[in-house]
């Protein structure tokens, strides 16, 4: 099994917690193609010792950060914890071995839960990815931005089940890239918004346990449907069947969006997951931020100085 996961220093933590939860509970020998335009030696080890210590093997695929350093970063802050990586998947392709013909591409804000052999064995021959589409209420303006045809919707490319194989032979990365360039201006959703325009019609619909995304998880979600002037387009009748159960027992779960668990206002119902990966980690010991307590006690601090300033007024 391929698995292709990218990060930078910033982020090698969430990464690790990733890595944890998909060895943990997937035991086999797996192949972890890691892009990243440079680590520092202390964090590369982390790494590459997670993965040995379970059995797996690592490749460190080094990347030119001027392949992708000219492409869109819109400044919003729902995005502002993005980074350039996130385009990285684009050019899986020209980076891997010739020999590597299917991959599984994971964001390093989920985590696994359960085996992912079925989602590998998918069968996506003659189609480009496989991937979960996403339940919002805006995806119809997103998909009319994209301008391609309604009905196909719009997926998430936080897990990708990828032909690798596909895309070499149809030039998949020149289209996206080209049409990023053609595209510029319309670009929000990174390299999210390239693979929607560009393969939209080669995407095999996954089911939602492949990525379960946090408005997954909202019981009102099941109230949304893709309305264009009045005509239903997308009821989302098989997701919603899924939704009955799925969020009780998730497969992978996707932090989508802020505040991701190590952030303090995560109200997440499995924001622990994330912790319970990072034990036997450099980061076993990190806890949840909490700046409202942390507030507290220095107004608390500032107003026991006053009353004794006002008390001791010498003493200062």
């Amino acid at each position: 099994m391929n698995i292709v996961i990218a990060t930078d220093n910033n982020f090698v933590q969430h990464c690790v917690s990733t890595l944890n939860s998909l060895l943990i509970n997937n035991k086999i020998g797996m192949h972890i193609y890691l892009l990243s335009e440079g680590l520092t030696e202390e964090n590369l080890v982390i790494i590459e010792n997670v993965i040995k210590d379970r059995g797996s093997f690592l490749h460190y695929v080094l990347i030119d950060k001027n392949l992708v350093g000219n492409l869109p970063m819109p400044q919003m802050d729902s995005l502002s914890h993005i980074t350039i990586a996130t385009y990285y998947r684009l050019l899986i392709p020209i980076l891997l071995p010739k020999s590597v013909t299917k991959v599984i591409y994971l964001d390093c804000d989920v985590i696994i839960r359960k085996s992912i052999s079925e989602l590998w064995e998918t069968n996506i021959e003659n189609n480009a990815i496989g991937a979960v589409y996403q339940m919002v209420s805006w995806t119809i303006d997103d998909v009319k931005r994209l301008k391609y045809p309604l009905q196909y919707g719009y997926f998430n490319a936080g897990v990708l089940l990828i032909n690798v194989e596909y895309w070499r032979e149809n030039l998949i990365t020149d289209k996206l890239l080209n049409y990023i360039k053609l595209n510029y201006n319309e670009i929000i959703y990174h390299d999210q918004d390239a693979l929607n325009a560009v393969l939209y019609d080669k995407c095999i619909k996954l089911p939602c346990k492949w990525n379960l995304l946090s408005i997954f998880f909202k019981k009102d979600t099941i109230n949304i449907t893709d309305i264009n002037d009045g005509q239903i387009i997308n009821d989302y009748a098989d997701y919603k069947k899924q939704l009955v159960s799925e969020p009780y027992d998730p497969t992978i779960i996707h932090f989508v969006s802020k505040p991701k668990p190590w952030n303090a206002k995560c109200t997440h119902p499995f924001r622990k997951e994330y912790y319970k990966y990072l034990v036997n980690t450099p980061w076993e010991n990190f806890k949840e931020p909490k700046p409202i307590i942390s507030f507290l006690y220095r107004i608390s601090r500032r107003i026991k100085y006053f009353i004794l300033l006002r008390k001791y007024p010498d003493i200062i």
